[in-house]
């Protein structure tokens, strides 16, 4: 029974690690689209990079986009 949980619980937050981590990929390629900035878009689907993506992506839908990464695609 302990084991059945903890694969439960394990599971449970692997899937919500992954449904983040997919909101955080959707609104970095949304700036990206917003922006009109075609290296974030590619950024955003080049293989490891989109892990990256996805959590700045994140960041910038809860805290706001970082000036840098404005200034960096304007």
């Amino acid at each position: 029974m302990k084991d059945f949980l903890g694969n439960l619980f394990g599971s449970a937050i692997g899937i919500g690690f992954m449904l983040i981590g997919t909101l955080g990929w959707a609104y970095w390629m949304w700036m990206a689209i917003k922006l009109g900035s075609f290296m974030m878009f590619f950024f955003g689907i080049l293989g490891p990079f989109a892990m990256i993506a996805g959590v700045l992506g994140l960041w910038s839908f809860v805290f706001g986009l970082p000036l840098w990464l404005l200034h960096l695609v304007r």
